[in-house]
């Protein structure tokens, strides 16, 4: 094994972290390891966690000369990558260094990026954005985030781009993590699909994975929720590629396993909130990569993209 074509990806997210040794020349995920985020314990105990999940991964692929670590973050990072400026699911974030705390646990270089950008750029190198120059990519999950590659590479801005999940789709909208109200987020993440859930349902403890399964064996509770939070979702994705004009649009991310009721709603949405010129010049595409573009585009970080 090449000593500099593996990387150790971890991927902090609101529900799990994930630890993997990832072959960046050919995205192949060896040894992953994944648990429950402690998110109640806060943003310490989370770096515990990760950093056992870490060594566990390392361990079990003991003939890998790994190169750096790979980091993704569920949330917003300064705009040189080293702080995490918040976390919407977590406290305790807001300022961390997570990439120096990293470095020195492991004694390795440390390079990190939002969930968004790092799951756009593996699906990018890997996925179903192979050979493509200008595209989008939403990430539904836990939150609802995206990533932008323009002209062959991520797109930061200042910063901040591409928080598609936190612009605004329902003025009088439910409250999002983020402050506002009416976010793609507060309507189409995970988080929201579980409360439209039990409030439909009148289950206290239901997640968005039930209400996924209610739909798909015809409960119209769950079909209207679903309904709701897909159209709501392509209203987000219809402003971006309007602004973008991107030529691909990927959608990934734990919900995005829904595919068939996702593109039910998705597809016609898209047709009736995109202006017709822009109809025929943009692809809807599902990940190719199941879930582990976020950890291949964390490693690729390590090799400067």
């Amino acid at each position: 094994m090449s000593a500099s074509r593996y990387v150790l990806a971890l991927d902090f997210g609101g529900t799990k972290l994930t630890a993997a040794v990832v072959n960046v020349a050919t995205g192949e995920i060896l040894s992953p390891v994944r648990t429950a985020t402690p998110a109640a314990a806060g943003a310490l105990a989370c770096l515990d966690a990760m950093a056992t999940a870490g060594r566990e991964s390392l361990r079990r692929q003991p003939a890998a000369a790994v190169a750096g670590i790979g980091v993704s973050f569920g949330g917003p990072v300064s705009r040189d990558r080293r702080t995490v400026l918040r976390s919407m699911h977590v406290a305790e974030w807001d300022g961390f260094d997570l990439p120096a705390r990293l470095s020195a646990a492991f004694g390795l270089p440390a390079a990190m990026d939002n969930d968004g950008n790092a799951a756009a750029l593996g699906e990018w190198r890997f996925g179903a954005g192979r050979g493509t120059r200008n595209m989008l990519y939403v990430q539904v999950s836990t939150g609802v985030g995206a990533g932008i590659i323009a002209d062959g590479r991520v797109y930061r801005g200042g910063g901040l781009a591409a928080e598609l999940g936190h612009l605004t789709v329902l003025p009088d909208g439910p409250a999002c993590t983020c402050g506002k109200a009416g976010c793609v987020e507060s309507l189409a993440a995970g988080w929201a699909i579980a409360r439209d859930g039990r409030a439909a349902f009148g289950d206290a403890g239901m997640e968005a994975a039930q209400v996924v399964a209610a739909a798909a064996a015809g409960d119209g509770r769950g079909q209207a929720i679903l309904d709701r939070a897909f159209t709501c979702l392509a209203l987000g994705i219809a402003n971006a590629v309007t602004l973008l004009d991107p030529g691909l649009v990927v959608i990934g991310g734990g919900l995005a396993r829904a595919e068939a009721a996702m593109r039910r709603v998705v597809e016609p949405a898209l047709a009736r909130f995109l202006p017709p010129i822009f109809r025929d010049r943009c692809r809807l595409a599902f990940s190719h990569l199941a879930g582990a573009e976020t950890l291949v585009g964390a490693a690729l970080l390590v090799e400067g993209e």
